[in-house]
């Protein structure tokens, strides 16, 4: 049994301004721009915020769909009907990724297993307050995994048949409108309850003044025993737990 934790969401590269808690310690998530044609309603203007009330359109000043200089939006009418991409997906409970080329598919096929009793677990960049010039990572949801699906063996009809198994998913949303998926090389994670947003964000790392940037901090890595990808923090590289499902789940709940 086993706890993964990922990297999502938007950093600096893909949305402005950064992410923020509110002042009571709360977050809402906002999802990266989306990058590919998409089936996908839910918008930037749409998203609403839990915590802080409102429309994420009203806190983003700016997006960059491809997370790079060259292509940033932006006018707000713009950034309003421009679609998220909406994954991890609380409410189906779906994740999925890519195995090649910086994904974290390989390492989910690894490490989590299909007996409903691992985690996968969710982490994000944030600062803690609109005075913190810093971002730092918080652990912010979880999902315990019911099935691993490996879809990067199967080619053709049936890897577009299996995509579209899990139609709420966003990259099922890309293959609908597309007609060809962006990556063909996809692994979805299928949850089960219990699923949940953290209602205070965790907070895991610790900044540094030189590459990475971050490091997971000493605390979290003996309270959580994470065993696997310390040093990779700073680009959301998975992180692996040496605990079970109902164990994370129970610090997590009582943090």
């Amino acid at each position: 049994m086993t706890v993964v934790l990922v990297g999502v969401g938007a950093d600096t590269e893909h949305l402005r301004p950064a992410l923020e808690l509110t002042e009571d310690g709360t977050f809402d998530y906002i999802p990266i721009p989306e990058s590919h044609p998409t089936t996908e309603e839910s918008t930037y203007g749409n998203w609403k915020l839990q915590h802080r009330g409102g429309y994420a359109s009203e806190f983003v000043d700016k997006i960059s769909p491809r997370g790079d200089d060259s292509d940033w939006i932006q006018d707000s009418e713009r950034i309003e009907s421009h679609p998220v991409h909406h994954d991890p997906n609380f409410e189906v409970m779906t994740f999925g990724d890519r195995r090649g080329q910086g994904g974290k598919g390989t390492t989910l096929v690894k490490h989590l297993e299909s007996t409903g009793k691992d985690v996968l677990g969710f982490y994000t960049g944030m600062r803690e307050g609109p005075d913190d010039s810093n971002l730092n990572r918080f652990l912010y949801g979880y999902m315990t995994v019911e099935v691993v699906h490996d879809l990067s063996q199967l080619g053709g009809d049936e890897y577009h048949d299996a995509i579209g198994q899990f139609p709420e998913n966003a990259h099922a949303k890309r293959l609908a409108a597309a007609g060809t998926p962006k990556h063909d090389d996809l692994v979805i994670v299928e949850g089960c309850s219990p699923t949940s947003k953290i209602g205070t964000p965790i907070k895991i790392s610790e900044r540094l003044d030189q590459p990475p940037w971050y490091q997971v901090s000493q605390s979290f890595a003996d309270e959580f025993n994470v065993k696997g990808g310390q040093k990779g923090i700073g680009r959301k590289f998975p992180l692996i737990l040496d605990m079970d499902g109902d164990e994370f789940i129970n610090k997590v709940e009582s943090t």
